[in-house]
């Protein structure tokens, strides 16, 4: 019992890290040393389970999934995102600029993570590096997901997608939702309780996870360094998507314009708070630093654990 309380501290860490875009869930996972479990123990979840179930019974095919550590984990994460979305909402409708600016901190203090520990920093990486941020750059400049409509199968794609950012480390599943342009939605969809939408959000995330994950301790094993600089460039070219100054777009357009501090207030009659921003992007640095002191998560590869020759 006492382990499984554990557990579900650590899930309750991750899913803190999992709503605010820039701290990644995998990354709390590394720093708190249950990486290694979830990915193997999601990876384990095969249709060998059934064969099990059939042969010894539903507890035998429990335990060989590992599926305790699973859904207490699980049960963390949600406590977490029920308890920080409507926090977050309020602050969004309050407090946007420095809101955003917090999340640029985040963003480029992960960076600075996910490349600090690489060991060989030659042309293949500085090549996914920079194809990540040509990437980037291009989706952040597209129109988000949320312009064909909040339906169940939009939600249910944007779960897809964000849930294999959310298993990996240096890069946060809400990060790309906001790519993609589905965070405030889905924030909101979290804080009314719309069941039919996190329904699909849910199952989005079991099929993106249960179909990535393999591929994700594949990748990891075998191409770690390039893996972990396309995912750097990635957050460096969706920048532009989080600067905070951004107003209303012209009937018609879908995306908001990015605008200097000057421009925004006299367009907005909005205070630019340019100070409270820029303590907030310093608060968002010092954060991600102050995380990834413990484990020194990123120089290690724990997927390689289970390398085969």
């Amino acid at each position: 019992m006492k382990r499984y309380s554990g557990v579900w501290l650590r899930g309750m860490a991750m899913g803190a890290a999992d709503i605010v875009p820039g701290v990644s869930g995998g990354t709390m996972a590394l720093i708190t040393g249950i990486y290694a479990e979830l990915i193997n123990t999601l990876a384990g979840i095969r249709p060998r389970l059934l064969g099990i179930w059939r042969r010894e019974g539903l507890a035998a095919a429990w335990r060989a999934g590992n599926l305790t550590f699973l859904f207490t984990l699980l049960g963390g994460m949600l406590t977490s995102i029920l308890l920080l979305a409507r926090l977050i909402i309020w602050v969004m409708a309050h407090y946007p600029v420095p809101l955003w600016a917090f999340f640029c901190g985040l963003i480029v203090a992960s960076i600075i993570i996910v490349l600090r520990p690489l060991k060989q920093f030659g042309f293949g990486t500085w090549l996914a590096l920079v194809v990540g941020v040509l990437f980037a750059g291009w989706v952040a400049t597209r129109p988000g997901l949320d312009a064909f409509g909040l339906s169940p199968m939009v939600f249910f794609v944007s779960g897809a997608i964000a849930i294999c950012a959310m298993i990996l480390p240096g890069i946060s599943g809400s990060f790309i939702l906001l790519l993609l342009g589905m965070y405030a939605p889905v924030l909101a969809a979290v804080n009314d309780s719309h069941l039919l939408l996190l329904a699909a959000f849910a199952g989005g995330c079991a099929c993106g996870l249960l179909t990535f994950v393999h591929f994700l301790r594949w990748a990891l094993v075998r191409f770690h360094d390039l893996v972990m600089a396309l995912l750097a460039g990635f957050m460096a070219g969706s920048l532009v998507r989080l600067w905070p100054w951004r107003i209303a777009a012209e009937p018609g357009a879908v995306l908001e314009r990015t605008v200097l501090p000057a421009r925004y207030t006299a367009e907005t009659g909005l205070p630019a708070m340019v100070v409270p921003a820029l303590l907030a992007l310093l608060g968002g640095l010092l954060l991600v630093w102050l995380l990834s002191r413990p484990g020194r998560h990123n120089e290690a590869n724990p997927a390689a654990e289970n390398r085969t020759p």
